[in-house]
């Protein structure tokens, strides 16, 4: 006898469970809300990370003042970095370095000289090397007049202030930051990647530097990668090849310090963010928003390198081997001061 004959429907409930129908609709909305919860904890939790490794780099970072000469020069509408290697020797006993052929001499000069630029959001991250043979005008700084002279020497006559005021005297661009590091920094932060993977082009030997490197793609420690971004005597290129090795290098420890793997990386991160931090001397001002351009251009399309058009300029007086601009070099310069893609030129012998 069917027990629903004459009955409302509704009556009864489904005849395979015994039970009311579940609310779908209430279903889906409590997995949403789950999702979004995790979604948030995950949030606070990267957020909490990079709070940590905040207050590593402020405790640790090195900060100093840049004294500006000519205050009219205009900034660019991107973002620009002054990157300066210095060939101190006042580090020479740390035991980093030992083994590594660095000599002694007085005094320091820039070893290498880096335009770091984003030109806009959604472009690479470009590295311009200046030849630290370039002969150009340094400007005035105390009792010591306007001079001709290499560019490297600019470092040695007035620090990174002199260093600064002669790049962007030769640009016509203002430097929205300065960064510098010297060789033991730079040992130290290489190691504390666990290495990063340089591509030479052939076998160098080299005694001078301390250089021992076979041909093709590999990973070297800080040492060998100093001696790689330092080497020149056996390079049939000369300076211009350690242009190029300088160039390998940064890009390598760019891409290196500001990765995911690197910074979300528990073991990693705060030994990295640390040696970064002892190892590099900056700008009074620079803070974590100025790496967030980097980050992007970075991650959006990586970096692309180029050096500012020189050749030979001869024999020059006291200062030996030299180095001049080309007509191309014109053409970089006003990419920086407007903003845009940096053109790359082949440098010549």
């Amino acid at each position: 006898m069917d027990k629903k004959k004459g009955l409302p429907n509704e009556w009864f409930r489904d005849s395979q469970s015994g039970q009311a129908k579940p609310d779908r609709a209430k279903s889906g909305k409590s997995k949403n809300l789950n999702k979004r919860q995790i979604a948030w904890v995950l949030a606070g939790a990267i957020s909490y990370w990079f709070a940590f490794l905040l207050i590593i780099a402020l405790f640790q970072l090195n900060r100093l003042t840049i004294e500006r000469v000519e205050s009219d020069i205009p900034k660019s509408p991107g973002k620009t970095w002054l990157l300066i290697g210095s060939d101190s020797r006042d580090d020479i006993d740390n035991p980093v370095l030992k083994g590594a052929p660095l000599g002694k001499f007085e005094g320091q000069r820039s070893d290498t000289i880096i335009i770091m630029s984003v030109p806009k959001i959604g472009t690479p991250l470009q590295i311009t090397s200046i030849p630290r043979d370039l002969v150009v005008t340094i400007p005035a700084r105390g009792d010591t007049g306007v001079k001709k002279n290499k560019i490297n020497a600019a470092y040695a006559f007035g620090g990174p202030s002199l260093s600064l005021n002669t790049v962007e005297k030769l640009v016509g661009v203002q430097m929205d930051n300065y960064a510098e590091i010297g060789f033991a920094g730079l040992v130290n932060v290489v190691n504390s990647f666990g290495g990063i993977k340089v591509c030479p082009s052939q076998d160098f030997s080299d005694k001078k530097s301390g250089l021992e490197i076979k041909e093709g793609c590999q990973n070297v420690n800080g040492l060998t990668a100093l001696a790689y971004s330092r080497m020149r005597y056996a390079d049939p290129k000369g300076d211009i090849g350690r242009t190029e090795r300088q160039q390998e290098v940064v890009t390598q420890i760019m891409k290196k310090s500001l990765s995911p793997f690197t910074l979300l990386n528990p073991l990693r991160a705060p030994r990295t963010v640390s040696a970064l931090a002892n190892a590099v001397t900056v700008s009074k001002g620079v803070g974590p928003f100025d790496l967030v351009p980097l980050v992007i251009a970075l991650r959006s399309g990586g970096i692309d390198s180029a050096t500012m058009p020189n050749k030979s300029g001869g024999n020059v007086g006291d200062l030996g081997s030299t180095r001049k601009l080309t007509n191309d070099a014109q053409e970089v310069i006003k990419a920086l001061q407007d903003g845009s893609k940096i053109p790359s030129f082949e440098v010549k012998e």
